[in-house]
């Protein structure tokens, strides 16, 4: 935990702290490979800070992080927090339009990347002027980055530069982290996330979910997430306690992962938790130690029967980026079915609204869920680089979240569903701009919309792209246009051929009723067509 209120809150301040009460301790493991201590850590981190320093960041300054879930990716996350610079988290699987505008939006001075990921930054890099440096990941010499003036070998980096920590005046006001969440109708959007809002998280994890230095915390969630790396990563490093880091989610492997790296808490989200209750059930399924599950959310028709079945506790939440979770459920409580949870009222104030007036609603009444903090610092501090988007969010002295909800008498909050049009996606909000502005690149499309369709998972969207084209075209070859632009959770399931799109008398696109029609007999369906998208994704 962290001396001083939240208002002194810093990760400097909480990797200061560990380095003097717990340098010798086991912190980190990538697959179960040997732990490296929190002292070798933080050593490692200062290394990487000097060497970003020596590129030119400074305080509040941007470093781009496009690893997968590795080491070296916490690595360079903390030789941030170490300088008081801002990271820049990149979800690995971005390329094109997408990866450019996040590059063109932050504008960072300097950049970590996996060697196999170095073309798609470099290529998507050629827009912008603002970086300086890159380290690279995997590759034995910077000759990796031909041409670029200022590369260095993560290894060469590690074997040779110095680990004295850099002097900083880093405060917890100071930008911690941005993390891009796709908008609905255009790009995705930059959320500046000052320290108090990162370690105002781990904290409440570490409260609510009673996390201590004997914790073994099993992270398989994408460190490009709040979920992974603030309420995993960063809480587990608060408490003192250890991080098995996976890379990746696997439902078939999941609880034999959990087994073997003697975990005792986790997260998941909710298609991860229906993935995981759909595996067939074995005599081994209790057998664990792992006894709390944070879940974002719950499908409510599985909660008992997944306790049950598992011998754990889980507890729900309810946020999101830009401002953490406001709502929790408790390990001691009842639970109260289908909601996510009472406020935590010493952060948060929260209101339940009109979504036209903004006039507050009674108990039981839905409305979009507003919030506001009660300490400077803990919730982001606008969208980079786009003002209007920030003060379309903030109005009337509160924070619109999207999101429709209720609270009961008694506090209760309960999800209802999205204001916005937005698509949900395997935990990620799908940017329907991305999809449709890269679909109109492709030959003989007039128009497009995409919008998301129920899956098989509660909560969760298959994507349909509705186009409408001047000429016939193949379903396969649009998928195999789209993936040389789009990472693969973006590319649509569904293709559905219209003479024109719908349209409201204003001339908008009627996604709504594009939604709610669903699939019909003439929706062309990748499944069905037998198409994969590991065919085009070679590299």
């Amino acid at each position: 935990m962290l001396n001083g209120g939240v208002n002194s809150w810093t990760i400097r301040q909480v990797a200061l702290e560990r380095l003097s009460t717990c340098s010798d301790r086991p912190f980190l493991s990538q697959c179960g490979n040997e732990f490296e201590t929190y002292g070798s850590f933080i050593e490692s981190a200062a290394k990487l800070a000097n060497a970003f320093r020596a590129m030119g960041i400074t305080t509040e300054g941007a470093v781009a992080i496009l690893c997968p879930e590795s080491v070296p990716h916490l690595h360079a996350w903390m030789a941030c927090a170490l300088l008081g610079a801002t990271e820049v988290p990149i979800n690995p699987t971005l390329r094109g339009e997408p990866l450019q505008h996040i590059l063109r939006t932050a504008q960072p001075t300097a950049a970590i990347v996996s060697a196999e990921l170095l073309p798609h930054l470099l290529e998507a890099a050629s827009a912008i002027t603002s970086l300086r440096g890159l380290v690279v990941v995997g590759s034995p010499l910077a000759t990796a980055a031909p041409g670029h003036r200022n590369a260095v070998s993560y290894d060469k980096v590690m074997e040779t530069g110095t680990s004295e920590i850099p002097d900083t005046s880093a405060t917890t006001s100071n930008i911690g982290s941005i993390m891009f969440t796709s908008g609905t109708t255009g790009p995705a959007k930059g959320a500046m996330m000052p320290n108090g809002q990162l370690c105002m998280m781990a904290h409440q994890v570490i409260d609510v979910m009673r996390i201590t230095r004997d914790d073994v915390f099993y992270g398989a969630h994408p460190l490009n997430h709040i979920a992974g790396k603030y309420m995993g990563v960063l809480a587990t490093f608060m408490a003192g306690g250890r991080i098995v880091l996976d890379d990746g989610f696997k439902a078939g492997s999941w609880l034999a992962a959990v087994r073997r790296y003697d975990a005792t808490i986790s997260i998941a989200h909710g298609p991860m938790i229906e993935m995981i209750f759909g595996e067939p059930s074995t005599p081994l399924d209790a057998k664990h130690n792992l006894r709390r599950l944070m879940c974002c959310p719950m499908p409510p028709h599985l909660a008992d029967a997944f306790e049950a079945r598992f011998d754990l506790k889980t507890v729900d939440m309810w946020g999101m980026t830009e401002i953490g979770c406001p709502t929790w459920t408790s390990l001691d409580a009842p639970r109260v079915p289908r909601s996510c949870g009472r406020v935590l009222t010493d952060y948060y104030d929260l209101q339940i609204v009109d979504p036209d007036t903004d006039a507050a609603c009674p108990a039981n009444q839905a409305g979009e869920i507003v919030v506001r903090p009660r300490h400077p610092s803990t919730i982001m501090q606008g969208y980079l680089g786009m003002p209007e988007e920030t003060v379309r969010a903030w109005r009337n002295l509160w924070f619109h979240t999207g999101d429709l909800g209720y609270l009961d008498e008694s506090g209760n909050m309960f999800f209802v569903d999205r204001l916005k049009e937005r698509i949900r996606r395997r935990s990620e909000n799908i940017s329907a701009y991305d999809i449709e502005t890269a679909a109109l690149g492709f030959a003989h499309i007039r128009e497009v919309a995409a919008v998301g369709v129920p899956s098989e998972f509660t909560n969760d969207d298959d994507i349909k792209l509705c186009v409408s084209c001047e000429k016939p075209f193949s379903p396969v070859d649009l998928i195999a246009f789209l993936t040389t632009k789009l990472p693969h959770f973006m590319i649509p399931r569904y293709i559905e051929i219209m003479e024109a799109l719908p349209r409201t008398p204003t001339n908008k696109v009627r996604k709504r009723a594009l939604s709610e029609s669903g699939v019909g007999p003439d929706t062309w369906d990748r499944n069905r067509a037998n198409v994969r998208l590991r065919d085009f994704y070679k590299d």
